[in-house]
């Protein structure tokens, strides 16, 4: 009799584990939050104007993140991630443009470029079966959408970069849609308000056929390495 209600004890206890595994990997969860993201430019031309860094102010080029989520399960996720990147650094390096006058060189005074992309991301969690362990909650991340871009540069201009000859001051401005898309991998933690960190790269192609002498008609892309620190607020 004893090893018959053993029995039935193992049993029933294995189906409350068995239930309570099964309901976790099909809970959906909730989730929404905000980041900081440091932002590097790859295309030399992008990053000569708009560094990374810029000693001289100890300003980084930088976007603000917002994020609304759902863990559809243990294993997938989907977000939507909007952002706004924005600086005002002013390179000390010119640039040419040439077009139907010829060939100048820029020399920026003021500079203005900020960028809106309004990205769907999915993710995937690999290691979800290890619920114990600090990498269940690591990622690989897919997303992409439509991205504004809005770039303003207020510059004298030479015949050359000798800056003997010249020919006076302007400001150009230049806004515009194009896509982006990003691949990333992350890690957040398990708290109600916890925290977060991803890497990613980011593909923004640019229309170099815009006659507009700025960053944005010269770089072929505005491609990017980021490191974006998170908080997150699960519900």
């Amino acid at each position: 009799m004893k090893k018959i209600l053993l029995a039935v004890m193992i049993l029933f206890i294995s189906n409350i584990a068995s239930s309570q595994i099964k309901t976790r990997s099909t809970n959906t969860t909730g989730y929404m939050g905000i980041g900081y993201k440091f932002v590097f430019l790859t295309n030399p031309a992008a990053r000569n104007a708009y560094p990374f860094f810029q000693l001289s102010k100890g300003d980084f080029l930088k976007e603000i993140d917002g994020f609304f989520g759902v863990n559809l399960n243990d294993r997938f996720g989907i977000e939507l991630a909007p952002s706004y990147l924005f600086t005002n650094s002013v390179s000390s390096n010119g640039y040419y443009y040439s077009n139907s006058f010829g060939k100048r060189f820029y020399l920026p005074l003021q500079t203005r470029l900020f960028a809106v992309p309004l990205n769907l991301k999915f993710k995937f969690f690999p290691f979800y079966k290890n619920y114990t362990s600090s990498f269940s909650k690591f990622y690989f991340g897919a997303g992409g959408g439509a991205m504004y871009i809005d770039e303003e540069i207020s510059a004298q201009i030479y015949s050359g970069e000798d800056e003997l000859n010249y020919l006076g001051s302007k400001t150009y401005v230049n806004h515009f849609w194009t896509t982006n898309y990003e691949f990333a991998v992350g890690i957040s933690s398990f708290s109600k308000i916890g925290y977060g960190f991803e890497l990613s790269y980011r593909f923004v192609p640019l229309n170099t056929e815009l006659n507009v002498p700025l960053i944005t008609s010269i770089a072929t892309n505005f491609n990017s390495i980021n490191f974006t620190a998170n908080i997150i607020f699960t519900f």
